[in-house]
């Protein structure tokens, strides 16, 4: 496989060395499944967050008697952890030259923008507070 100048710049950003040469002893197969199983986790970690920040929780815990301020910190540490299954997930594409890389780098670059603006946004309410 070819590798580019924008690859390159990627795998820089991901922390990948493009040299390096691991020993492997997966098959392309078996690298292609654990790429888009990741991806798959990703996705549904996602749409669990969502589920919680916006159904769940502000709904539920006033009804237990919990203060809607409470959930900041918890949207917080979903958030990250959102962030960083994403560059997960990423670098594992870039690691193995998966052939969507670039389609799911533009739907990833997507999320984390909403993710980092969810988060500012809770970092300030949370300040507010």
């Amino acid at each position: 496989m070819n590798i580019t100048r924008a690859d390159n710049i990627m795998s820089r950003l991901l922390f990948i060395n493009v040299g390096a040469t691991i020993p492997n002893e997966k098959t392309e197969e078996e690298q292609t499944r654990q790429a888009e199983n990741a991806l798959t986790l990703s996705i549904m970690f996602s749409g669990v967050r969502c589920l919680l920040q916006y159904a769940l929780l502000p709904f539920m815990l006033p009804i237990i008697g919990v203060a809607a301020d409470t959930t900041i910190p918890i949207l917080l540490a979903i958030n990250v952890i959102a962030m960083v299954s994403i560059f997960f997930s990423l670098r594992r594409f870039w690691a193995i030259k998966y052939k969507r890389r670039w389609e799911y780098l533009i739907v990833a670059s997507f999320a984390l923008i909403l993710l980092v603006a969810f988060t500012i946004f809770d970092i300030i309410t949370l300040q507010a507070v």
